[in-house]
């Protein structure tokens, strides 16, 4: 009987779950539809999908679907399934990839590229001197099919700004419609610049704030959302710093550590520390659980018997081989995230792996992408895919400094000095991870092989490597950090 009544509750919370997914905003798409509107656009590729199949049951069939937020790569296929329109490709990649995953059947999903009209380092969009580049990886993608450019101002007050970006795409826009066939869409002017946009002679709008309001977040709120780190080492420092890098509010956070001496670089930037756990957790939203493995266990418990509701919390793991069904028995929820960092996400540059369970919400996961963001790039996937992002991404650091290590000891040892040697060798290593970056196009065994002449330097060192068992040796280094990970799993 209790397995009843839980499934019966868990159903029900499912239902109120839905109901508050999709009632209020459906109801006013109906509402815009019925007044005769055709065109919608959406930013969120996991939510809208959802939304786009529901009402799609409902016979709601002619809505045209625009997708209009920033891309993601882990959201292409949502977006090549579920829309008409994405008015915000600004990548080669992201355009092979929504190519290759557009189902057959469906007409070519029209793309408008978006270009960065305010030159800002964190607005998305392509650079100016990349348009051709990009429209050349389009125009070979048989499901794609570039209709125009959109453009998004700059955030300032001053409309004399705006006026002047808006009419340098203009401009282009009028270029490139002359050499392209249909390229007839520019998509300029948002609620607050429509006048300018429209002086600018913009063939589209995005005005959802005019027609709906203001979009409502439960969550997603980085002034009041609370955020609690229990251990501030160095992995919680760098999500902290992303945290803070994101808009969030310092003073909400409260970080939890047995030393107060080593969470001192917290207070100083505004957050509250504390040596009780249980104080960090008690007006939390989101807690990061940054200990170690081998001492989680202990955290886990320690939070369960507090008598705090946790239900409501959303937790985020990053210690290694602690999977999500060993946190669940502890805390008896469902929504948590596990995370696996690698040390260069402490410069932007990172890869973290995350995999949800089952129980987040849409708006957490937002909520923890944007938390993330700052780090590097974000892979979500299942448990299996964290263990083997952990090895290759999370080790590989170690496993690139090593082989760094080995180029300089025999540069030094052939004459060079310790200084040149480094610096030769970062710049190398660093250059080539560039010609991978900038070269999607290209395998890596192309690279290679364009600095390999047969019977040449590199060839003979290349063949070096092969008579050493080089893969070998790296498949072995790979394969004993998974068993490793395997080994903590049982652990806990």
């Amino acid at each position: 009987m209790d397995e009843i009544r839980e499934n019966l509750s868990k159903v029900h919370q499912e239902i109120i779950t839905s109901c508050s997914k999709y009632g209020r905003s459906e109801e006013k798409i109906i509402a815009a539809y019925n007044c005769g509107e055709r065109h919608f656009g959406e930013s969120y590729a996991v939510e809208a999908s959802e939304k786009i199949a529901h009402l799609k049951e409902q016979g709601y069939r002619d809505i045209i679907w625009h997708f209009i937020g920033p891309i993601q790569k882990n959201k292409t296929r949502l977006i090549a399934e579920h829309f008409d329109m994405v008015e915000s490709l600004d990548r080669a990649i992201v355009a092979t990839r929504l190519n290759d995953q557009r189902p057959e059947g469906l007409p070519p999903l029209e793309v408008l590229i978006q270009v960065n009209i305010s030159d800002e380092d964190q607005k998305s969009g392509c650079a100016i001197s990349e348009i051709d580049t990009l429209i050349e990886t389009i125009q070979k993608c048989p499901k794609l099919k570039l209709r125009g450019f959109m453009g998004v101002g700059m955030d300032t007050p001053d409309f004399e700004v705006i006026d002047k970006e808006f009419s340098k795409l203009k401009s282009l826009f009028d270029e490139y419609s002359k050499k392209l066939e249909d390229f007839n869409i520019l998509s300029i002017g948002m609620t607050h610049d429509l006048d300018i946009a429209v002086k600018n002679q913009t063939t589209e709008v995005r005005i959802g704030t005019a027609i709906f309001g203001a979009r409502e977040y439960k969550t997603m709120n980085t002034d009041n959302q609370k955020i609690a780190f229990i251990g501030g080492g160095n992995m919680s420092t760098c999500i902290y710093e992303s945290i803070i890098a994101s808009g969030f509010n310092p003073q909400n956070i409260t970080i939890s550590g047995p030393h107060l001496e080593k969470l001192e670089k917290f207070k100083a930037k505004g957050s509250v520390i504390t040596t009780d756990n249980i104080e960090a957790l008690k007006n939390a939203d989101t807690v990061f659980l940054g200990v170690k493995p081998q001492i989680l266990t202990s955290v886990l418990d320690e939070l369960a018997a507090s008598g705090i509701a946790l239900n409501h919390k959303l937790f985020v793991s990053m210690a290694a081989g602690y999977k999500l069904r060993s946190i669940e028995k502890k805390l008896n929820t469902r929504k948590i995230i596990r995370i696996m960092p690698n040390t260069p996400a402490k410069l932007g540059l990172g890869v973290i792996a995350v995999v949800y369970d089952s129980e987040v919400s849409d708006n957490e996961k937002q909520l923890s992408e944007k938390m993330l963001e700052k780090m590097g790039t974000c892979i979500v996937g299942d448990e299996d895919n964290l263990n083997v992002i952990g090895a290759v991404a999370g080790c590989g650091p170690a496993f690139v400094y090593r082989f760094m290590e080995a180029l300089i000891a025999e540069a030094v040892a052939h004459g060079l000095s310790e200084d040149n040697a480094r610096k030769i060798v970062e710049q190398t290593v660093l250059g080539s991870a560039n010609m991978s970056l900038k070269n999607q196009d290209c395998t890596l065994a192309s690279l290679r092989e364009a600095v390999t002449s047969k019977g040449g330097t590199t060839y003979a060192g290349l063949c070096k490597m092969t008579e050493g068992n080089f893969e070998q040796i790296i498949k072995n280094t790979v394969q004993a950090s998974l068993d490793r990970t395997y080994e903590f799993e049982k652990m806990f």
